[in-house]
């Protein structure tokens, strides 16, 4: 379903239309900046496009449709499916990490703790969701987090396989394309726990656990353990699954080749990674990189090189 957020009071017509597809995750934060976006640059009239991140880079990938701006959970959806042919270049502009999100009419919502959610979640009683590995980053990060917390705990505590057993308990009508979704299904009590990314549990209001940084997704510094573990997506439709491996979580965003107005885009990006878009983001529980990454940044706009450092 395609949002469109315009600025009250100034007829589209007399603005300058910059398309954004972004991952759903982004959603609240995306609508505060529209806001302030368009009060800051009043001939500008951002449409906003959320989905799953693998939806949102296939929408120019395979469907040919032009946007201006792709933004996604995990920086390497672009490289997959955007670079070299449909863009040239990304910024990672935040970071973020993964909670055990339930509510107060979720079994033992009072007792479960980082130490006994394996337990508790394989429990005959316990509804559990997760996202779609192959239509948005939850769905394959989810599972990469399972077999780090089996790895993390040991068969000792957890039994074998904690992974085959938690997704084996997954119904498939709890599978779904992207974090909002997961979200409606737990608010609508359709389902006990779901995990989901730490930003998405606080603009909700989530009862949550924080999980260790050992297999959280969230610690650049545990990036070396997060490579121990991958899941088959598949990335273009059609092909057959590769093997993505566990990552910190990053989002990047991108200008494609064909945007109809990369001038506005790149507007919109500059004033992502300024203060007050750094502002958003923060509140609404990411943690904005500092500074922001650029790749191929020798192909950047000249109006954003100065805004990002070159990639390690």
């Amino acid at each position: 379903m395609l949002l469109v957020l315009g600025a009250a009071g100034c007829p589209s017509r007399e603005r300058k239309v910059v398309t954004a597809f972004y991952a759903a995750s982004l959603s609240k934060s995306f609508a505060e900046l529209e806001r302030k976006l368009e009060e800051k640059h009043p001939d500008l009239d951002l449409r906003l496009e959320p989905s799953g991140s693998q939806v949102a880079a296939r929408k120019v990938s395979e469907l040919n449709r032009r946007a201006d701006l792709v933004f996604v959970a995990d920086w390497r959806v672009i490289e997959e499916l955007l670079v070299p042919e449909h863009a040239e270049w990304q910024i990672q502009f935040a970071a973020n990490e993964l909670v055990l999100a339930h509510a107060e009419h979720s079994p033992y919502t009072e007792t479960i703790t980082a130490d006994n959610w394996p337990e508790l979640l394989l429990k005959p009683e316990v509804r559990l969701g997760r996202g779609d590995e192959n239509t948005a980053p939850i769905g394959f990060q989810t599972l990469q987090l399972w077999k780090l917390a089996g790895e993390h705990y040991g068969p000792g505590k957890v039994g074998e396989d904690l992974a085959g057993r938690l997704d084996a308990k997954v119904k498939p009508e709890h599978v779904v394309p992207d974090i909002v979704e997961l979200v409606v299904q737990l608010q609508a009590k359709a389902i006990d726990y779901a995990f989901v990314f730490r930003s998405i549990a606080e603009e909700h209001n989530l009862k949550v656990v924080r999980l260790p940084d050992a297999y959280n997704l969230g610690s650049p510094k545990m990036a070396r353990i997060y490579l121990r573990v991958s899941v088959p997506v598949v990335i273009e439709t059609g092909e057959p699954p590769v093997q993505v491996k566990g990552a910190p979580i990053v989002y990047g965003v991108t200008i494609p080749k064909t945007a109809p107005n990369p001038s506005g885009a790149q507007r919109v990006i500059a004033f992502l990674l300024g203060d007050e878009g750094r502002r958003i983001m923060e509140r609404s529980g990411f943690r904005p990189l500092d500074p922001p990454r650029g790749l191929n940044s020798g192909r950047l706009p000249p109006t954003l090189k100065g805004m990002v450092a070159d990639e390690p």
